[in-house]
């Protein structure tokens, strides 16, 4: 029991520091456990068969799936759409959206997915991310209770139902309840929000009306692998869209943004064109392009297609 105990432990102060990777924390546990024979080789590989894990391990291939196709993208221009410069349209429509993505996707991909499209939309509008991100987590386990999927614990409560001779739960079971739970945590979250995630930017307000784009890169840990990179004359990447090039699966990287400048509003003026990367962005010369990703995939991308790196790291 001591020995389980201490197992436990160092796990969680490992799973809390960060500093090790989750997946190689539980594994050295279970081998750890292994180690002083508390479990069998067949109690711990019993877990490996289990449906719940089978279907977690699918959601991430759901979440990674909408990354890929460009979904996110067209999510956040969607509800940029809809929301205009009103902050309360704004707000249910990030508490709508993330609850009905959390209800089939894994918590972790939903809020993967939902992160940079929510402090992109507060920039926009020029809000405290503050305000948009504490009620983006709550949203996000408020719709997993909505569906059999959308929660490890309602799958967890399936399987043990199933196990003890009970009918099984259908997909929309946990329905009734997670609409309440979403329309009341919106009620309440919306008030509680502007009270108290505001007040701390109020006075930052009164000298700047929002944080900068370096700011905020640096507050949320994007500049590690945050880079501009700019289509040439030559560039191969000319006349491709953003599908064709397809860097997500040849070189592990995002296009996140798409800045483009044009000159055809005025004839002294130069406007500069900010717009989310979708799969059917057709790319023309000086295009600026953000991208994420380790630094040699950037590089090895650069030379392959012939682009500018215009700095080590996006500001």
């Amino acid at each position: 029991m001591l020995i389980t105990i201490i197992i436990l432990v160092l796990s969680a102060i490992f799973f809390v520091n960060g500093k090790i990777r989750s997946d190689l924390v539980a594994l050295c546990a279970l081998v750890a456990l292994l180690i002083f024979q508390i479990l069998t080789p067949d109690e711990a590989l019993s877990g490996f068969s289990n449906s719940v894990v089978i279907m977690m391990i699918g959601l991430f291939v759901v979440g990674g799936a909408i990354f890929q196709t460009g979904l996110a993208k067209m999510i956040s221009s969607r509800i940029l759409k809809l929301a205009g410069n009103s902050e309360i349209r704004l707000f249910f429509l990030v508490m709508l959206v993330t609850s009905a993505i959390g209800a089939f996707v894994s918590n972790t991909g939903t809020v993967a997915l939902m992160l940079p499209i929510v402090v992109s939309l507060a920039m926009s509008a020029k809000m405290n991310p503050s305000r948009l991100l504490m009620p983006l987590a709550f949203a996000n386990s408020m719709g997993g209770m909505m569906t059999l999927i959308g929660t490890p614990p309602n799958l967890v409560i399936q399987n043990t139902l199933t196990s003890a001779g009970f009918e099984p739960l259908s997909f929309f079971t946990f329905l009734p309840v997670g609409l309440v739970s979403v329309a009341v945590g919106t009620l309440v979250l919306m008030p509680l929000s502007k009270w108290f995630l505001s007040k701390k930017g109020q006075k930052d307000d009164n000298s700047r009306s929002g944080k900068s784009l370096k700011q905020l890169v640096n507050e949320y840990g994007l500049s590690s692998n945050l880079f501009r990179m700019q289509v040439i004359k030559d560039s191969r990447l000319l006349g491709k869209t953003i599908l064709d090039l397809d860097i997500r699966r040849k070189y592990g990287l995002n296009i996140m943004e798409v800045r483009r400048g044009d000159a055809s509003q005025h004839r002294f003026l130069k406007t500069i064109t900010q717009k989310l990367a979708e799969p059917d962005t057709m790319l023309e010369a000086e295009d600026i392009l953000y991208v994420t990703g380790e630094f040699d995939k950037v590089q090895q991308f650069a030379e392959d297609y012939l682009l500018d790196i215009l700095d080590d790291h996006a500001t």
